[in-house]
């Protein structure tokens, strides 16, 4: 395994040091792509190389394969393979590129992947541009591409490999499980505030009026007036058939209680949203719990349909706090941790490196990267929240914060970032080494006394508390 991703990275960076015949960028548009093909040569001349036609085509399968007919007449008029094209565009963060990325590679082009504003920071840092349009950031591309040849050691510029279908599968399957998630809270608080009117005195009852129960419970009886007509036993029995076994008796007993002298309001259109919501919000419930199952396989394998378990699954779920989700999300962002050649720059590609705010020659304080994958700094957040949560048990990450804010002084929201790169840092050496997280091992690194050798932490009963939490720091740059 360890041979293979070498090998990869190895033919990976001698595909940038090669020199090119044509350099291509590729602007990608939701109905349109823009790509500049330009010869080596043209870019000796800067207003040869600016002046370059470009060609736009339809996202679809007739525009794509037009694409493909124009680079091939090229190739023919030149003696060319596909090999000679070096092909640059940005990451869309949806499925806009994919199929023609798809098409490319299976074509046996050279794709590459330039990050996220690296294009409008070079085309304004480096070239002195301010002029926005698809066609300039086409041939902008097909500039960066040849400059990174002429000169591989460049910063400023970081071409990565477009991701593989399994790798844009884990991105899909969890940008997707998030938003979900995002829909479904926002029902139940719709849905709740509905309860206030309708059936106020469901909160009596339960302590989560918006549970998944409750809502099914609703469901049988949509009024507090419907509800308060069935016996005790009627509605424990409903519960019982609503998956709330354990609480039904009590439950039903409390409601049975109330429920007579409700003024619970009785409008028809509020009924009826009610009830849409409360479908709709179910039907998400499934949704959720479908792409659970279908992450559990990505991770974990299944020997029916012969799916070996991702290498790394093991590795992540090593550490203190895991979930299947989180190792999903961060699996899909990192792909391969051999693109990185430095645990500071998986950090910034992860989104919680710190950085130095400078003005003139001074360094006025340091602040968290403005780059870097939103959805992976939400679980890191997400990851040090539960860490340091008081009912926590005691971990190193949680001694580490604690030293951060108690012996130095640092502000509370400051040393959580602080921690998401130490976590980063830590989980960069088990992915490179290929080893599992050792708390002892981490303990006698940060230099402090510690025996567990496997603590294993559960998700808090807050989680989606702390979850909103992790999105609001994850926004936030300080």
């Amino acid at each position: 395994m360890n041979n293979q991703i070498s090998i990869e990275v190895e033919k990976h960076k001698s595909e940038i040091n090669k020199w090119y015949q044509f350099y291509v960028g590729l602007d990608i548009g939701a109905d349109f792509h823009v790509a500049a093909c330009i010869p080596f040569e043209k870019f000796r001349s800067e207003k040869e190389w600016k002046r370059q036609k470009t060609m736009k085509f339809y996202s679809d399968g007739k525009g794509i394969i037009d694409f493909l007919e124009q680079l091939g007449n090229i190739r023919k008029g030149f003696g060319l393979d596909p090999s000679d094209f070096f092909i640059l565009l940005e990451p869309t963060g949806g499925h806009y590129s994919y199929l023609v990325m798809k098409v490319l590679l299976d074509e046996g082009y050279h794709l590459f992947q330039v990050e996220n504003k690296s294009v409008k920071d070079f085309r304004e840092r480096q070239l002195g541009l301010n002029e926005k349009s698809d066609e300039i950031d086409a041939r902008i591309m097909a500039y960066m591409g040849w400059h990174k040849t002429l000169h591989p050691d460049m910063k400023g510029i970081r071409l990565v490999k477009p991701a593989t279908p399994t790798q844009i599968l884990f991105r899909t399957l969890t940008r997707d499980r998030w938003l979900l998630s995002t829909q479904l809270t926002r029902r139940k608080n719709q849905i709740q505030q509905l309860f206030s009117v309708t059936n106020p005195e469901l909160k009596r009852a339960f302590k989560k009026p918006g549970s998944t129960t409750v809502m099914k419970l609703v469901l049988q009886y949509p009024t507090a007036k419907e509800m308060s007509q069935a016996t005790q036993e009627e509605l424990r029995k409903a519960l019982i058939s609503v998956g709330a076994k354990t609480i039904a008796t009590k439950a039903s007993v409390t409601l049975s209680e109330y429920l007579p002298h409700t003024l619970a309001v009785q409008v028809p259109h509020l009924i009826e949203r009610q009830t849409w919501l409360i479908e709709e919000a179910l039907r998400i419930e499934e949704a959720i719990k479908s792409i659970d199952k279908q992450i559990s396989v990505l991770l974990h394998g299944d020997k029916d349909k012969q799916i070996s378990p991702h290498p790394y699954t093991a590795l992540l779920k090593s550490f203190p706090i895991m979930s299947d989700v989180m190792a999903c999300t961060l699996i899909g962002a990192i792909g391969d941790v051999e693109r990185f050649s430095n645990y500071l720059e998986f950090k910034k590609y992860l989104g919680v490196a710190a950085e130095n705010k400078t003005s003139g020659i001074s360094v006025s304080k340091s602040r968290q990267t403005y780059e870097g994958v939103r959805d992976t700094r939400r679980i890191l957040f997400l990851m040090v929240l539960v860490l340091i949560s008081p009912n926590t048990k005691s971990n190193l990450f949680k001694h580490y914060y604690d030293r951060l804010v108690n012996g130095r002084g640092m502000s509370k929201r400051k040393a959580i970032g602080h921690v998401c790169g130490k976590i980063a840092q830590v989980m960069y050496s088990c992915l490179k080494n290929n080893h599992m997280y050792d708390p002892v091992l981490h303990a006698k690194h940060l230099g402090v006394p510690w025996e567990v050798k496997c603590l294993d932490i559960r998700m808090p009963e807050n989680v989606d508390e702390l979850e909103y939490k992790a999105s609001e720091f994850s926004e936030e740059i300080e």
